[in-house]
């Protein structure tokens, strides 16, 4: 397909990939202080073993019921509709968590928070995969979703001033993150509509006919994903982000809880050894996907990613990790985990037409959004009953089996335009 007929210019491009990505950027930042938050509020909220499961998984659960709603109104009203009301969301709860004074509002508002979250994935994804051009669409998505590492790191940076604070220091860094969502918010409003969903609509006019039709498939229901020659697909993408979002985020979501509990007491310690994770997912993890994505391909490189994981994973399990080693380990672990989080976060925008594009995206990251819950929840528990090691253990072996799905249901989509990418329901 010709981008000219799309009307893709590197304005719209570089304008779609920087105003999208804003999204992830807040999602490192709001999903990632509650994990440093947790360990002062535990203790102000008398917080047990389960509402501390609850509080740091709340705005992942959230998102579950956002992807599954924002992704459905995405494909019916457009992406640009939609672009910056899931966001208001961060906004406003927000700064109800900052004020909160129980585990109830504390719960809910950060259960509301994350439906935000979870609607922009779908919203800020598909955007990016449809704006971009196929021999390099795999470096766009890479350096999009790379923003959600530099909130994590932006994140952890603006929470050592606020430990200077007081008790209520954390009350400071939600309310940062609320702030923060203003300017992205604001940019969003002049964001230009997707080409393919116009022309799907019949509200862009092309030359050759068969163009639209590409966008649809005859793929016109939310079923349709379930059907045909698109169930495979389904399977696939749910599958596999699940199992991967069980891992990463059970032990991501953790990463201060353990580096207090199995390496450094310092809150200030902590926090810096939050730095040099967050780094080597950046410069090991994205950096050097972006060399990887387009030429090695999606399929070989989630397969290394989740391959690597299961390896770090299992043998975590035998060995004991504790100290300077334990940052080292996260270190090395995270850098490679970003190579299957790239993928698994877009295939989804590669394998299904733009009819129902948006709606696959925001059922994949509900699915796997319950994986992250299902992670983050039961994480602590699983260390107090199964201890670190065995807990490392049990995710390798999920990853594992995340791995070998991917061997028999992925496609490779590298450098193929998504009209050749999708599948057709039958």
């Amino acid at each position: 397909m010709e981008e000219k007929e799309l009307s893709l210019t590197r304005e719209l491009k570089l304008s779609a990939l920087f105003v999208s990505s804003g999204g992830f950027f807040l999602d490192g930042f709001d999903l990632t202080i509650i994990s440093f938050a947790i360990l002062s509020i535990k203790d102000q909220m008398n917080l047990n073993i389960y509402q501390i499961g609850m509080v740091t998984s709340a705005a992942l659960l959230g998102a579950v019921f956002g992807a599954l709603i924002f992704g459905y109104l995405s494909d019916k009203m457009g992406r640009k509709a939609l672009m910056g009301i899931d966001l208001i969301f961060l906004f406003i709860f927000g700064i109800i968590s900052a004020i909160s004074n129980n585990f109830i509002i504390l719960f809910i508002s950060r259960l509301l928070l994350g439906f935000g979250i979870g609607g922009d994935y779908p919203l800020s994804s598909t955007l990016i995969s449809e704006f971009t051009p196929a021999e390099s669409r795999g470096k766009y998505q890479a350096a999009g979703l790379s923003l959600y590492w530099v909130g994590n790191l932006v994140s952890a940076i603006v929470t050592i001033p606020l430990l200077s604070l007081g008790n209520d220091w954390w009350r400071y860094l939600f309310l940062t993150g609320a702030l923060l969502s203003i300017p992205i918010i604001t940019l969003r409003i002049k964001m230009a509509e997707s080409p393919r969903w116009l022309i799907y609509k019949g509200r862009l006019e092309v030359s050759d006919e068969k163009l639209r039709y590409a966008q649809i498939k005859h793929a016109s229901k939310y079923s349709d994903l379930f059907k045909g020659n698109l169930l495979k697909p389904t399977i696939f993408v749910t599958s596999v982000w699940f199992l991967f979002d069980v891992a990463a985020y059970g032990i991501g979501m953790y990463y201060p809880y353990t580096i207090k509990q199995f390496a450094f007491s310092s809150n200030y310690t902590t926090i810096y050894a939050l730095i040099l994770i967050s780094i080597a997912a950046i410069l090991a993890g994205y950096v050097l996907s972006l060399f990887l994505i387009d030429s090695l391909g999606r399929k070989k490189l989630l397969l290394l990613g989740l391959g690597l994981m299961s390896i770090f994973l299992i043998l975590g399990g035998f060995i004991k990790i504790t100290g300077e080693w334990l940052i080292i380990y996260y270190m090395s672990f995270v850098s490679i985990e970003q190579w299957a989080g790239i993928v698994t976060l877009f295939y989804p925008t590669e394998l299904f037409p733009t009819s129902i594009r948006a709606s696959a995206q925001g059922l994949a990251t509900s699915i796997s959004r319950i994986g992250s819950v299902i992670g983050t929840f039961f994480f602590p528990s699983m260390i107090a009953f199964l201890g670190f090691s065995h807990s490392l253990f049990t995710f390798g072996i999920l990853s594992l089996i995340g791995f070998a799905i991917t061997i028999f249901l992925a496609k490779e989509t590298k450098k193929q335009t998504l009209e050749e990418t999708s599948y057709q329901l039958n």
